[in-house]
C-alpha cells in the first residue's frame, strides 16, 4: 500500500516535491513517506497505517505517540500526515475511542482523530499542523 501511494503521489508532483519511503532518522525511526518540497527546507512526513489492523487505542497513540512525538521532532517539520487506509471490513468494521464504549465506523474514527489532533496540539507547540485522511477502499471498489 506504501509503495502505490508513494507512486501516485509522485506522479502528481509536477516537480514540487519529492518523496522518499522510509527514510532513517538519526534514531533508528523510519517515517512511512516523507515529502520534501523543491526550493525549501521542511520536510513532511506522512504515517501510513492499515486500519483494519490497529485498534481505535491504538491509533490514537500511534497518532500522538508516533507522528507528533517522533517523525516531527525535526527543528525543519512543523507539519505531518496520518493516513488511515480501511480494506477489509471483514476483519474489523468498528473501533472505540480511548476511554469509550461507543463503536466508531471508519468515517466517525477519522472526525475522533481530527478532534483528538485538536485537542492535543497545545502541548505540541513546534508542530503547526497535522492532516489526518482517511481513504475507505470498501466505497471505492464494488465487489
Amino acid at each position: 500500500m506504501r509503495n502505490f501511494i508513494a507512486h501516485e503521489l509522485r506522479g502528481k508532483a509536477s516537480g514540487c516535491y519529492t518523496i522518499t519511503q522510509e527514510e532513517e532518522f538519526a534514531d533508528a525511526k523510519r517515517p512511512d513517506l516523507r515529502f520534501h518540497g523543491n526550493g525549501f527546507d521542511g520536510p513532511v512526513p506522512a504515517e501510513l497505517k492499515l486500519a483494519e489492523k490497529w485498534t481505535g487505542p491504538a491509533l490514537f497513540e500511534r497518532l500522538e505517540n508516533q507522528l507528533c512525538g517522533d517523525y516531527l521532532r525535526d527543528v525543519r517539520s512543523g507539519r505531518g500526515i496520518f493516513i488511515l487506509v480501511y480494506r477489509n471490513n471483514e476483519i474489523r468494521e468498528h473501533w472505540q475511542a480511548p476511554g469509550e464504549k461507543t463503536r466508531l465506523n471508519f468515517s466517525q474514527l477519522i472526525e475522533r482523530l481530527q478532534l483528538h489532533w485538536k485537542s492535543i496540539s497545545h502541548r505540541f507547540q513546534y508542530i503547526d499542523d497535522i492532516l489526518i485522511i482517511g481513504i475507505d477502499l470498501e466505497k471505492r471498489f464494488v465487489r
